[in-house]
């Protein structure tokens, strides 16, 4: 999965090997045009993303709840946080109607949540119709890793898992050949610490 968060990431996105795209509006400097995306030729996932989880605007839910219609018909699949989930409740409705995936997301940048959390968050965004809950946590030390590879394997639909800060980078290859659905890497430049470089890490899978 390649991230485009910048324009030029557009433009490296159609060469780029990799199998998806993800695309952040959010952290975009203007709302791309249509053609940007069907310009990628690769499925997509659109993320406008909530400040307070990492996003790059403090959006109103409204304004996000526009952008997420209007791209709608451009995408596969739309990423909207666990916690927005309820907000974004038609948003939601409108991809399961339309055949998109929803990809419901949780993330942590001060620490790991315990396993017992996790497994809430999971059973929550499932309830709210997710398609594939994706999980990204600080992985500092060994038993965080562990913790989301407990996630991942006792989990009872698609998951996403990935670390950030110190094990972050190892944690994404070791979580991504342990199953985790979608693996994030990025096109211009990296977007959040322990982020591999996408086509290097799809050859890295390949070749482990």
């Amino acid at each position: 999965m390649g991230t485009i968060h910048t324009l030029r990431g557009f433009k490296l996105a159609p060469k780029a090997d990799v199998d998806w795209c993800e695309v952040r509006v959010d952290l975009l400097p203007r709302p791309p045009e249509p053609d940007l995306l069907t310009g990628v030729k690769k499925p997509l996932i659109l993320t406008v993303r909530r400040e307070d989880e990492g996003g790059g605007l403090a959006l109103a839910e409204e304004v996000r709840t526009e952008l997420y219609r209007e791209y709608l018909p451009f995408v596969e699949a739309l990423d909207v946080e666990v916690r927005s989930l309820s907000a974004q409740e038609s948003v939601v409705a409108m991809a399961k109607k339309s055949g998109r995936l929803v990809v419901a997301s949780f993330h942590d940048f001060e620490g790991m949540p315990s396993l017992r959390r996790l497994r809430a968050i999971d059973k929550a965004a499932r309830d709210a119709g997710a398609d594939i809950v994706k999980v990204a946590a600080v992985t500092a030390a060994p038993r965080d890793v562990a913790v989301l590879l407990d996630f991942l394997d006792g989990a009872e639909g698609a998951v996403a898992a990935m670390g950030m800060g110190g094990l972050g980078r190892a944690s994404r290859l070791i979580l991504a050949k342990a199953g985790s659905a979608l693996n994030y890497g990025w096109l211009d430049k990296p977007q959040v610490p322990g982020q591999w470089q996408a086509e290097e890490f799809a050859a890295l899978l390949r070749q482990a």
